[in-house]
């Protein structure tokens, strides 16, 4: 990705190496739209009367329930999790020593996708010739084809590779014999002759239709298509062509899914190809992008050439989708996890926390068809309750201009969740609404509704100090919903650096980062230019 100052995920891992980015909520989208918007017409948005700040004690400004890089280090891609017994491990990149050095693979466990544990390094950065280790994909070789053993750790990973005769970007083999805890070197097994610019993200899949493993892979202008029975010897196979979301489409995965129909009913399967694209072009800005279609066991072809963003917030990059395969069934629904952050500006941001960078929560997807179309609906998990220790019910309120909601004495957090149900009080919405969040010091983030016109915004160039100076920071970011039904159902999740927002069950979502003041704990929800009535308030929060 490219920004003023023309940044880019390969040119920042270089530069390290070197020194010493919608779903629609209803059938209001057309079929196949992009609906993950700037409008630039987002309704006035009336800026919250400031909340004062008691006497400060320390607050950690690090996230709380966040996976988030160590203490003076940085972190970007995370690596697709894998099951091994009964816990899920996931790697990251990681720079310790940001922004000199390079990146390793740094590994966290969990049993439930919610509590992580940090487990330190499994691969160090520049234990070979062929530089650090970038991203790739891990997986579990069952039946022993690679030849290291049943139930051996397989990792297929990009290594830059400049001093190797030309093979710029090339994919390294590394094996685990010891569950992932640590990774022994085996070689390049896709070498990229002549060096292309771009050859990178493998990520590898067993196909059983096939009898064999499938890679897809970044490539100039498209992501290429590669087959394997061992996972040493690689074979082109096809490629899916596109320019929709940017040159390079980053960080891809290829998944099927049960096509579910509104009533929980389905008949058919589709595959996914998911991928990290640049959208400056279409109004956007980097994110995560999606086709639906089919899969033969060699080419991909969409059902339509026109995709959707995943979230239509700035910052969920760089996705990783997986699914349980120990789950009654394991094709109802995957899970995501994103690097919350946006190349745009990510080497401006300041670590307010003594840290640089962390990923989203993990996000369940199920293949829903809204108004036809087939698109992933991204819920939060039911775990994710557990990383809170205090809860607030609020009262049912009608609020209406000048008569703003009354929240529970000592609601608001550093870290909380809120969720509650809107739902239109007459014939017609309000003309705007606006909920604020992490307010104080004349600070606060705006989660935005124009629900006559079915969209909502996130606002947050006034959510704290010392923001990134780009344009990609700077704009409101929109996303299409219908609420014509006369509801709307609102989760929100906010951390010491984020707020993570799902819309009518998940069929929107909204991941920013933010830069508030750490002791910044403010909530309001006002209306204008009518009334509604706001219920179910639940509010859990952590210190």
């Amino acid at each position: 990705m490219t920004n003023a100052k023309s940044y880019s995920r390969r040119s920042t891992l270089t530069m390290m190496m070197a020194l010493p980015m919608v779903a629609s909520c209803g059938p209001s989208s057309a079929a196949g739209s992009v609906v993950a918007q700037n409008t630039g017409a987002a309704p006035p948005t009336p800026a919250p009367t400031p909340t004062p700040t008691p006497t400060p004690s320390p607050v950690s400004a690090r996230p709380r329930y966040h996976i988030a890089a160590p203490t003076g280090a940085w972190i970007n891609d995370p690596q697709r999790p894998v099951k091994i017994r009964n816990a899920w491990t996931l790697w990251a990149l990681c720079n310790p020593t940001y922004p000199t050095g390079g990146t390793e693979w740094r590994r966290w466990t969990s049993t439930d996708l919610v509590n992580w544990i940090d487990q330190g390094v499994s691969i160090p950065r520049r234990t070979t010739t062929f530089g650090d280790v970038w991203s790739g994909s891990t997986v579990v070789d069952v039946n022993n084809t690679a030849g290291f053993g049943a139930g051996a750790l397989i990792a297929l990973m990009t290594m830059p590779a400049d001093d190797a005769g030309g093979q710029n970007q090339s994919c390294a083999l590394w094996y685990s014999l010891d569950g992932g805890v640590t990774f022994a070197f085996y070689g390049i097994v896709l070498p990229n002759f002549p060096g292309h610019a771009a050859f990178r993200d493998p990520t590898v899949f067993w196909h059983g239709p096939t009898n064999r493993w499938v890679m897809t892979l970044s490539e100039q202008g498209k992501i290429g298509i590669y087959t394997s029975t061992n996972l040493k010897q690689w074979t082109y196979a096809s490629d899916f062509l596109s320019n929709v979301v940017g040159d390079v489409m980053e960080c891809s995965h290829l998944f099927k899914l049960h096509l579910y129909d509104a009533d929980g009913t389905t008949s058919s399967d589709k595959w996914v190809l998911l991928v990290g694209g640049d959208g400056t072009a279409r109004g956007f800005t980097g994110g995560t992008y999606y086709w639906v279609g089919d899969f033969d066991g060699t080419t991909f072809t969409a059902g339509n050439p026109e995709g959707q963003w995943l979230d239509g917030g700035a910052d969920f990059y760089a996705a990783v989708v997986w699914t349980d395969p120990e789950a009654p069934d394991p094709l109802a629904s995957a899970y995501s996890i994103a690097w919350m952050n946006n190349w745009a500006y990510a080497n401006q941001l300041q670590p307010a926390g003594g840290y640089r960078g962390q990923l989203s929560i993990v996000r369940r997807l199920r293949l829903q068809r809204i108004g036809g179309v087939p698109r992933l609906l991204g819920t939060p998990l039911a775990a994710q309750n557990s990383v809170f220790d205090r809860s607030f019910a609020g009262t049912d309120q009608t609020i209406a201009e000048g008569t703003d909601y009354v929240w529970p004495a000592n609601a608001g957090a550093t870290a909380l969740r809120i969720d509650l149900t809107l739902t239109r009080v007459g014939a017609a919405w309000p003309s705007g609404l606006w909920l604020s969040v992490r307010g104080g010091e004349g600070f606060f983030t705006q989660i935005g509704f124009d629900l006559q016109k079915n969209t909502a915004f996130i606002k947050r160039n006034a959510s704290g100090p010392n923001a990134p100076d780009s344009d990609a920071w700077r704009k409101d970011r929109t996303v299409a919903c219908d609420f014509s039904g006369g509801t709307a159902t609102i989760s929100l999740f906010v951390d010491a650096g984020s707020v993570e927002v799902f819309l009518n069950n998940g069929a929107a979502t909204m991941s920013t980062l933010i830069t508030a003041p750490a002791r910044a704990s403010g909530l309001k929800l006002n209306t204008v230019g009518g009334s509604v009535r706001v219920s179910g308030v639940a509010i859990a929060s952590t210190g």
